[in-house]
């Protein structure tokens, strides 16, 4: 099988090259084949031609591979994309930093959403094997150990069970691909019991392969619309990957052509599954693999020697140094050391003074940094493909400026400690942030309730303001503030707010960076609403919008940048409309102008004599 696979890849791989020269450019997905490449091939095909239907210039081909060639196969630099199991797509995540673009939907007979588990099974036949605290000192078979569906889900069950495969089975094997071979290695006796994932058994039984009347599920679980025989949790579908050096442009339109999919199309009645979603929330997975310490978790917590000395070993020889120059210094005029302590100390003194106010004053702006996260409601399918990379390229182009000084002020030997740790502080600060964006995401995956409070519409502004000074500066561009003084606080969720705040000033200094004379200008007014609440704008003096864009700016994927996504104007309408506001755009003269509204904090109820409310009990 392995040859097959290899024998597969050499050849599509050849003859990409030759219609490279003349004739569309080949576009190559590794498909992870748990069935055999055959199936595999039968099955995503139809998903390939798809694609070159409606991708131009581009043809699509399939490469069925196993678990073991997938690793090779991406460093190879052979492959564009990546569709496997849940499992190995977290394990590759960490190891070549494919990132998905899409996630399979289950067909859509199956209510439970986009969703698998596996099957733990045993011949019904065999009365001393009924539950899976049974199974200690019997024999045991998966599809492979690195199998997602194949093997770890069993193994997340089987240790709550107070079991651990490796030891308390009498052996464990792996049949590797086609995993068919294990519901024949149970049927046959060959195996005590077995796994793989849910709804193998039951196209197996409609085949005419096995007869599932012979099988006992251990542990069985019920999940409303789910309609499998299933033993472990539920985790999300297969998601569909690209590289990191894949073409971000022909990412954008496979993820279109894929979210676009109708469920009844024949590319997905062939590869049984229903179309494709936005990228699902893969936490679970995650929490799987640090429940089992695999794959980016095998070696957590765990600190080497190695690892002590590379990331502390130049303080060790700081320190050192320092050690024994006092040493000499003491040895030489102990009244000298007197003296430059009593210096020294005074100088630490007003350093420490000056640092304390320093952190004081960056203190705000930093919390709110980390605040602000991405919290919206999606809106289309292109915004949940592409939010995440969008949000956080902030804090991880901060971490990335903050590293670099803090590199350049160690090979310069001219960084002191303290200026060492504030660089850190200010890392780890960008890190929680980057956190923070995360879980803002999965509580919008979840639809979690935003949290609604007063906000104080002046001092956000000058926030927000204060935050985008350094990108202005760079731009040699001014914001400008225009705020009325009886601007009212208003009703919202305060990082929603800065979120839309801060996509409309970054647009327009964006803007106003293409104009090559005269002053460079964003201005923020905010003004009293006749309902009493807020109305800002954020105006610019920029080349102003494209004919007829005005209504299409708003519209997911639209941009005029050379290098923007089209999705922070879409998610701040999405925002401002569930906040019950309305966010427009116009040509102002010159420059574009966009404006939208708040509503006012509602009134407190108002209370009798004995502070009660007036409503009836």
């Amino acid at each position: 099988m392995i040859r097959l696979a290899a024998g597969l890849l050499l050849v599509l791989l050849a003859a990409g090259q030759a219609a490279a020269a003349d004739g569309p450019v080949p576009v190559r997905i590794a498909v992870l084949a748990f069935r055999g490449a055959e199936n595999a091939l039968n099955r995503w095909s139809p998903t390939a031609d798809y694609l070159s239907a409606r991708v131009p210039g581009h043809r699509f081909q399939i490469l069925p591979l196993s678990l073991e060639q997938m690793g090779p196969a991406l460093a190879g630099g052979g492959v564009d994309f990546v569709l496997t199991n849940t499992g190995n797509y977290v394990a590759l995540e960490g190891s070549h930093g494919i990132s998905r673009i899409a996630t399979m939907r289950s067909p859509a007979k199956v209510e439970a959403g986009n969703v698998f588990g596996a099957v733990i099974f045993a011949r019904r036949d065999r009365a001393d094997i009924r539950a899976l605290g049974d199974l200690k000192g019997k024999s045991f078979m998966g599809v492979q150990h690195d199998g997602f569906g194949g093997f770890q889900m069993a193994w997340r069950e089987l240790k709550e069970a107070g079991i651990d495969p490796f030891t308390d089975f009498s052996s464990v094997t792996f049949s590797g691909f086609p995993q068919d071979e294990v519901a024949f290695a149970v049927r046959d006796g060959r195996v005590d019991a077995g796994t793989f994932r849910t709804g193998t058994l039951e196209n197996m039984d409609l085949e005419g392969r096995i007869d599932m009347d012979i099988f006992r599920i251990l542990a069985p679980k019920s999940y409303s619309g789910f309609p499998f025989l299933v033993s472990t949790r539920l985790y999300p579908e297969w998601p569909f990957a690209k590289l990191r050096r894949t073409d971000p442009e022909l990412a954008q339109a496979v993820a279109i052509a894929l979210l676009s999919m109708p469920a009844d199309d024949p590319a997905a009645v062939a590869g049984n599954y229903g179309g494709w979603t936005v990228p699902l929330d893969y936490q679970p997975v995650h929490d799987l693999f640090r429940e089992l310490r695999i794959g980016p978790y095998e070696h957590l917590g765990e600190i080497t020697i190695g690892e002590l000395v590379r990331q502390w070993g130049h303080w060790g020889l700081v320190i050192l140094v320092i050690l024994v120059g006092s040493l000499v210094w003491a040895a030489t005029t102990e009244r000298l050391v007197a003296r430059r302590t009593r210096e020294l100390s005074a100088a630490n003194l007003e350093l420490e003074r000056q640092i304390a106010a320093r952190l004081r004053a960056e203190g705000q702006a930093r919390r709110r940094r980390a605040e602000l996260s991405h919290m919206h409601r999606v809106s289309t399918m292109g915004e949940m493909a592409s939010g995440l990379a969008h949000e956080l390229n902030q804090p991880l182009a901060a971490i990335g400026n903050y590293a670099r000084g803090g590199l350049r002020r160690l090979r310069g030997g001219g960084g002191t400690s303290d200026q060492i740790a504030e660089a850190l502080e200010r890392i780890a600060a960008q890190g929680d942030r980057a956190a923070a964006i995360i879980k803002r995401i999965r509580g919008m995956v979840r639809k979690d309730a935003p949290v609604r409070a007063p906000v104080p519409v002046s001092q956000v502004v000058r926030e927000v303001a204060e935050l985008m000074r350094a990108e202005a500066e760079r731009q040699k561009a001014d914001i400008e503030l225009d705020l009325d003084d009886d601007l009212p606080q208003v009703t919202g969720d305060v990082v929603q707010v800065e979120q839309v705040l801060l996509n409309l000033i970054r647009n327009g200094l964006d803007a106003v960076s293409t104009v090559s004379a005269g002053v460079r200008r964003v201005t923020v007014r905010g003004r009293r609403a006749p309902d009493g609440g807020a109305v800002i704008s954020v105006a610019d003096n920029g080349p102003g919008l494209p004919d007829g864009a005005p209504g299409a700016v708003f519209d997911p994927f639209f941009t005029t940048k050379e290098r923007g996504l089209g999705l922070g104007l879409s998610i701040s309408q999405s925002i401002v409309q569930s906040h019950g506001g309305r966010l427009t755009a116009r040509n102002g003269r010159p420059g574009a102008v966009f404006e939208f509204t708040l509503p006012p904090v509602p009134p407190a109820p108002e209370q009798d004599a004995e502070g009660r409310g007036n409503g009836e009990s």
